[in-house]
Protein backbone atom coordinates (compact mmCIF):
# COMPACT_ATOMS: atom_id res chain seq x y z
CA UNK A 1 0.00 0.00 0.00
CA UNK A 2 2.13 2.92 -1.31
CA UNK A 3 2.21 6.40 0.23
CA UNK A 4 2.29 9.68 -0.31
CA UNK A 5 2.82 12.58 2.15
CA UNK A 6 1.58 16.38 1.04
CA UNK A 7 4.25 18.27 -0.96
CA UNK A 8 2.27 21.78 0.82
CA UNK A 9 -0.04 21.95 3.84
CA UNK A 10 -1.45 25.55 4.89
CA UNK A 11 -3.38 26.25 8.00
CA UNK A 12 -5.51 29.03 7.86
CA UNK A 13 -7.62 31.13 9.90
CA UNK A 14 -9.80 33.61 10.65
CA UNK A 15 -9.88 35.14 14.18
CA UNK A 16 -12.62 37.53 16.08
CA UNK A 17 -14.56 38.07 13.49
CA UNK A 18 -17.80 40.51 14.65
CA UNK A 19 -20.17 38.04 12.61
CA UNK A 20 -20.50 34.38 11.64
CA UNK A 21 -20.93 35.31 7.96
CA UNK A 22 -17.48 37.63 8.10
CA UNK A 23 -15.36 34.67 9.29
CA UNK A 24 -16.96 31.33 7.53
CA UNK A 25 -17.42 32.97 4.16
CA UNK A 26 -14.67 35.11 4.45
CA UNK A 27 -12.88 35.38 0.93
CA UNK A 28 -9.31 35.39 2.08
CA UNK A 29 -8.27 34.22 5.04
CA UNK A 30 -6.61 36.60 7.67
CA UNK A 31 -3.78 34.52 9.09
CA UNK A 32 -2.11 31.83 7.06
CA UNK A 33 0.55 29.39 8.37
CA UNK A 34 2.54 27.02 5.65
CA UNK A 35 4.75 26.09 7.44
CA UNK A 36 3.12 24.86 10.81
CA UNK A 37 4.24 21.94 12.72
CA UNK A 38 0.88 21.12 13.59
CA UNK A 39 -2.57 22.89 13.77
CA UNK A 40 -6.51 22.40 14.25
CA UNK A 41 -9.80 22.78 12.91
CA UNK A 42 -11.28 24.99 14.83
CA UNK A 43 -14.63 26.78 15.62
CA UNK A 44 -15.51 29.15 18.11
CA UNK A 45 -17.51 31.85 19.65
CA UNK A 46 -17.57 34.57 22.24
CA UNK A 47 -20.11 34.73 25.30
CA UNK A 48 -21.40 37.83 23.42
CA UNK A 49 -21.26 36.57 19.85
CA UNK A 50 -19.39 39.16 18.68
CA UNK A 51 -16.00 37.12 18.09
CA UNK A 52 -16.09 34.20 15.50
CA UNK A 53 -13.20 31.96 15.03
CA UNK A 54 -12.75 29.39 11.59
CA UNK A 55 -9.88 27.16 10.82
CA UNK A 56 -9.28 25.25 7.96
CA UNK A 57 -5.94 23.05 6.66
CA UNK A 58 -5.27 22.58 3.05
CA UNK A 59 -3.44 20.08 1.95
CA UNK A 60 -1.92 19.32 -1.56
CA UNK A 61 -0.66 15.74 -3.25
CA UNK A 62 1.22 15.17 -5.91
CA UNK A 63 -0.86 11.99 -7.76
CA UNK A 64 0.74 12.77 -11.11
CA UNK A 65 2.00 8.70 -11.00
CA UNK A 66 -0.98 7.30 -10.62
CA UNK A 67 -3.01 6.67 -13.81
CA UNK A 68 -6.07 4.53 -12.70
CA UNK A 69 -8.07 4.78 -9.35
CA UNK A 70 -7.42 2.99 -6.68
CA UNK A 71 -9.13 0.27 -4.85
CA UNK A 72 -8.93 2.01 -1.83
CA UNK A 73 -7.64 5.45 -0.22
CA UNK A 74 -7.35 6.86 3.44
CA UNK A 75 -6.03 10.15 4.50
CA UNK A 76 -4.00 9.48 8.05
CA UNK A 77 -3.89 11.95 10.27
CA UNK A 78 -1.70 11.95 13.81
CA UNK A 79 -4.10 13.58 16.34
CA UNK A 80 -3.50 16.11 19.25
CA UNK A 81 -5.06 18.27 21.67
CA UNK A 82 -8.77 18.10 21.95
CA UNK A 83 -10.68 16.32 19.57
CA UNK A 84 -14.42 18.08 20.00
CA UNK A 85 -14.61 18.99 16.07
CA UNK A 86 -16.12 16.79 13.72
CA UNK A 87 -14.42 17.12 10.28
CA UNK A 88 -15.09 16.62 6.80
CA UNK A 89 -12.67 16.45 3.61
CA UNK A 90 -13.64 17.82 1.12
CA UNK A 91 -12.48 19.11 -2.72
CA UNK A 92 -10.07 22.66 -2.97
CA UNK A 93 -11.54 24.11 -6.51
CA UNK A 94 -9.12 24.04 -9.63
CA UNK A 95 -8.17 27.42 -9.20
CA UNK A 96 -6.82 27.23 -6.06
CA UNK A 97 -3.08 28.76 -5.50
CA UNK A 98 -1.26 25.85 -3.53
CA UNK A 99 -0.23 22.80 -5.30
CA UNK A 100 2.11 19.90 -4.11
CA UNK A 101 4.92 22.32 -5.33
CA UNK A 102 3.66 25.95 -4.34
CA UNK A 103 2.35 27.38 -1.03
CA UNK A 104 -0.90 27.68 -0.72
CA UNK A 105 -2.06 31.73 -0.02
CA UNK A 106 -4.37 33.48 1.75
CA UNK A 107 -7.20 33.66 -1.27
CA UNK A 108 -7.44 29.99 -1.39
CA UNK A 109 -9.16 30.32 1.59
CA UNK A 110 -13.10 30.14 0.27
CA UNK A 111 -11.86 27.88 -2.80
CA UNK A 112 -13.54 24.91 -2.08
CA UNK A 113 -15.25 23.27 -4.97
CA UNK A 114 -18.68 24.12 -5.12
CA UNK A 115 -18.40 26.55 -1.91
CA UNK A 116 -21.15 29.39 -1.88
CA UNK A 117 -20.94 32.12 0.25
CA UNK A 118 -23.84 31.73 2.54
CA UNK A 119 -25.03 28.42 2.13
CA UNK A 120 -24.08 25.07 3.07
CA UNK A 121 -21.75 22.65 1.64
CA UNK A 122 -23.96 20.03 1.84
CA UNK A 123 -25.00 19.80 -1.96
CA UNK A 124 -22.64 22.20 -3.10
CA UNK A 125 -18.99 21.18 -2.14
CA UNK A 126 -17.47 17.69 -3.76
CA UNK A 127 -17.42 15.62 -0.78
CA UNK A 128 -14.05 13.53 -0.28
CA UNK A 129 -15.25 11.86 3.17
CA UNK A 130 -17.92 11.57 5.14
CA UNK A 131 -18.48 13.22 8.56
CA UNK A 132 -15.78 12.13 11.00
CA UNK A 133 -17.01 11.77 14.50
CA UNK A 134 -14.24 10.58 16.51
CA UNK A 135 -10.98 12.05 16.39
CA UNK A 136 -8.04 10.29 18.40
CA UNK A 137 -5.65 13.10 20.35
CA UNK A 138 -2.52 10.35 20.99
CA UNK A 139 -2.54 8.44 17.76
CA UNK A 140 -3.25 8.21 14.26
CA UNK A 141 -6.63 8.91 12.61
CA UNK A 142 -7.64 7.13 9.46
CA UNK A 143 -9.84 8.89 7.34
CA UNK A 144 -11.63 6.55 4.40
CA UNK A 145 -11.73 8.38 1.20
CA UNK A 146 -14.80 8.06 -1.43
CA UNK A 147 -15.31 7.63 -4.96
CA UNK A 148 -14.82 10.79 -5.62
CA UNK A 149 -12.09 11.42 -4.15
CA UNK A 150 -10.28 8.03 -5.88
CA UNK A 151 -11.42 9.17 -9.03
CA UNK A 152 -9.42 12.10 -8.90
CA UNK A 153 -6.34 10.57 -7.58
CA UNK A 154 -6.16 9.18 -10.62
CA UNK A 155 -7.15 12.08 -12.83
CA UNK A 156 -5.64 15.04 -11.23
CA UNK A 157 -1.38 15.46 -10.85
CA UNK A 158 -1.81 17.78 -7.76
CA UNK A 159 -4.42 16.27 -5.61
CA UNK A 160 -5.88 19.06 -3.45
CA UNK A 161 -8.27 18.57 -0.16
CA UNK A 162 -9.43 20.72 3.05
CA UNK A 163 -10.33 19.41 6.20
CA UNK A 164 -13.38 21.71 7.94
CA UNK A 165 -15.78 21.57 10.78
CA UNK A 166 -18.85 19.37 9.83
CA UNK A 167 -21.51 20.69 12.52
CA UNK A 168 -20.63 24.43 11.66
CA UNK A 169 -18.62 25.38 8.60
CA UNK A 170 -19.57 22.48 6.64
CA UNK A 171 -23.21 23.27 7.36
CA UNK A 172 -22.88 26.51 7.67
CA UNK A 173 -24.64 26.71 11.41
CA UNK A 174 -23.61 29.34 13.82
CA UNK A 175 -21.43 27.97 16.98
CA UNK A 176 -23.88 29.00 20.20
CA UNK A 177 -22.04 31.74 21.99
CA UNK A 178 -19.56 30.62 24.27
CA UNK A 179 -18.71 27.58 22.60
CA UNK A 180 -15.49 26.42 21.04
CA UNK A 181 -15.11 22.85 19.43
CA UNK A 182 -11.18 22.03 17.63
CA UNK A 183 -9.51 19.03 16.38
CA UNK A 184 -5.55 19.53 16.59
CA UNK A 185 -3.55 17.54 14.08
CA UNK A 186 -0.05 17.07 12.64
CA UNK A 187 1.14 18.74 9.68
CA UNK A 188 4.15 17.91 7.21
CA UNK A 189 6.30 20.66 8.43
CA UNK A 190 6.32 18.48 11.76
CA UNK A 191 10.10 17.38 12.76
CA UNK A 192 8.53 13.71 14.02
CA UNK A 193 7.71 11.51 10.64
CA UNK A 194 5.20 10.11 12.26
CA UNK A 195 3.00 13.40 12.66
CA UNK A 196 3.63 13.96 9.33
CA UNK A 197 0.21 13.17 7.42
CA UNK A 198 -0.21 11.15 4.72
CA UNK A 199 -2.66 9.67 1.84
CA UNK A 200 -2.28 5.57 1.84
CA UNK A 201 -3.58 3.91 -1.21
CA UNK A 202 -4.21 0.47 -2.48
CA UNK A 203 -3.79 0.08 -6.28
CA UNK A 204 -6.18 -1.28 -8.23
CA UNK A 205 -5.50 -5.01 -9.52
CA UNK A 206 -5.87 -6.22 -12.92
CA UNK A 207 -9.09 -6.12 -14.14
CA UNK A 208 -9.13 -9.80 -16.14
CA UNK A 209 -7.62 -10.78 -19.13
CA UNK A 210 -6.82 -9.02 -22.54
CA UNK A 211 -5.00 -10.97 -24.36
CA UNK A 212 -4.35 -14.43 -25.10
CA UNK A 213 -0.56 -15.51 -26.93
CA UNK A 214 -1.04 -11.92 -27.70
CA UNK A 215 -4.69 -12.42 -29.80
CA UNK A 216 -6.68 -10.09 -28.09
CA UNK A 217 -9.72 -10.98 -25.86
CA UNK A 218 -12.31 -9.49 -28.68
CA UNK A 219 -10.73 -11.60 -31.87
CA UNK A 220 -11.01 -14.75 -29.67
CA UNK A 221 -13.86 -17.71 -30.45
CA UNK A 222 -12.89 -20.14 -28.33
CA UNK A 223 -10.21 -22.72 -26.92
CA UNK A 224 -10.03 -25.88 -26.79
CA UNK A 225 -13.34 -25.80 -28.56
CA UNK A 226 -14.80 -24.40 -26.01
CA UNK A 227 -16.79 -21.18 -26.63
CA UNK A 228 -15.90 -17.70 -25.12
CA UNK A 229 -18.90 -16.95 -23.39
CA UNK A 230 -18.53 -20.62 -21.71
CA UNK A 231 -15.08 -19.61 -19.77
CA UNK A 232 -14.77 -18.21 -16.53
CA UNK A 233 -11.69 -18.35 -15.79
CA UNK A 234 -8.16 -19.19 -17.11
CA UNK A 235 -5.10 -20.82 -15.19
CA UNK A 236 -7.61 -19.02 -12.31
CA UNK A 237 -7.56 -15.11 -13.46
CA UNK A 238 -11.06 -14.23 -14.02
Amino acid sequence: MPDIYPGKDSYMRMDNESTWAGARDASSAETVNASATNGQIKISANGAGSQFDVYRIFMAFDTSAIGVAPSSANLVIRGYSAGTADLIVVKVASGATGDPTTNFDASDFSKIDGFVSGSSMSGNATDYSSEITTWSTSGQNTITLNAAALADIASLSDFKLCLVSYDYDYLNTAISNGSTVRSGMGLVSSSTASYRPYLSYTEAGPSGIDKVNDISKSSILSIDSISRSSIAALDDVT
